[in-house]
């Protein structure tokens, strides 16, 4: 009954939006992208080898079409392109990013496809190394681009705004993944004159990333993060728990998950273009006592509106390995 009441909501939601017979706008599409390339000597504690990395780059289309005076439909399509070796470790030229298509208006947003979870968009831009080797994403669990996502975003008022979304599981057979909130997560945030807090949650969403306790499962997540601009100077702050998710394979077995992590940056516009960065993450489940530290500086040099060049330096120390992994490198960025 409850799974066909949502369905009746559903339907009535976008029965809602005013009907027309035609689109009454121009189609809006943007071409848009990134090159991010670097290259980098990583050093494993035995041996070193020398890396031409492509670290995100990516394509894709996005854009809007006008329905009524005040409602859009909305679509983007994004793929990573891989400009080191030209294909990805499957053999593929290209792989998907995110990828939606829905609706916005003065009512908010809506949209369904795959996509960053709100609890990974919480982040905001305290992760100062994304993409590269420091990306909080190699310590922590919650870093997920979900596939069968819907999510509704409310407007923004007085810089307030949320975002709930669910991800639905597909499968019929097992009674954590049928249903229509068996997985969701969702994001309250306020953003306004250089000051973010967002608080996000994740229940039973299968991580896109792995943790000191658990691989890539099914987990809970609480995250608290912080960004705030000081004048030339931008601080960050991000602290999560994590633990087993009803779906969770680690549950299955009898097992337990609480992944305590925690995250500082701190950026320095430095003038002439120069920025300096430096970042430090943490992670340890209480569990195992299994833990990670990941330390990152650089330097980013602004050579175009759109263009940067930059170099590193990253080190991890995991406990479960014998040696620090440590890695140095410059590259360049050019968005379009």
């Amino acid at each position: 009954m409850m799974k066909k009441m949502a369905l009746l909501l559903a339907t009535a939601s976008v029965a809602s939006v005013p009907a027309v017979s035609y689109a009454i706008g121009p189609i809006d599409g943007t071409v848009y992208g990134k090159v991010n390339i670097s290259v980098v000597n990583d050093d494993n504690g035995t041996d070193d080898q020398m890396e031409l990395n492509s670290n995100a780059s990516r394509v894709g289309l996005k854009g809007k079409t006008k329905i009524t005076e005040n409602t859009y439909a909305i679509f983007k399509a994004e793929y990573e392109s891989f400009w080191d070796d030209g294909e990805k470790g499957s053999g593929d030229t290209f792989s998907q990013r995110n990828i939606i298509g829905g609706f916005t208006g003065p009512w908010g947003t809506i949209w369904g496809g795959k996509h960053d979870t709100p609890t990974k968009l919480a982040q905001k831009k305290v992760d100062l190394f994304n993409d590269l080797e420091g990306d909080i994403k190699n310590v922590m669990v919650g870093e997920t681009r979900a596939s069968n996502i819907v999510n509704y975003t409310t407007p923004t008022v007085a810089g307030f705004s949320a975002s709930v979304a669910t991800v639905f599981g597909e499968d019929r057979s097992d009674n954590d993944k049928d249903g229509a909130f068996d997985s969701y997560s969702a994001v309250a945030q306020y953003d306004n004159n250089g000051i973010y807090v967002a608080v996000a949650v994740d229940e039973n969403v299968e991580s896109g990333s792995s943790g000191q306790g658990i691989g890539k499962d099914y987990v809970d997540i609480l995250r608290v993060v912080g960004q705030f601009d000081i004048g030339p100077v931008q601080l960050g702050a991000l602290w999560q728990n994590a633990e087993e998710g009803d779906s969770s394979t680690l549950k299955a077995l009898g097992g337990e998950l609480d992944e305590d992590s925690w995250h500082a940056s701190v950026k320095v516009k430095l003038g002439n273009g120069y920025t300096a960065k430096a970042q430090y993450t943490e992670s340890e489940d209480d569990e195992t006592d299994v833990d990670a530290d990941l330390v990152s500086f650089g330097v980013d040099k602004k050579v175009g509106q759109n263009t940067k060049v930059f170099a590193f330096w990253t080190q991890l120390d995991e406990s479960t390995a014998s040696d620090k992994e440590d890695w140095v490198g410059f590259g360049m960025e050019h968005k379009f």
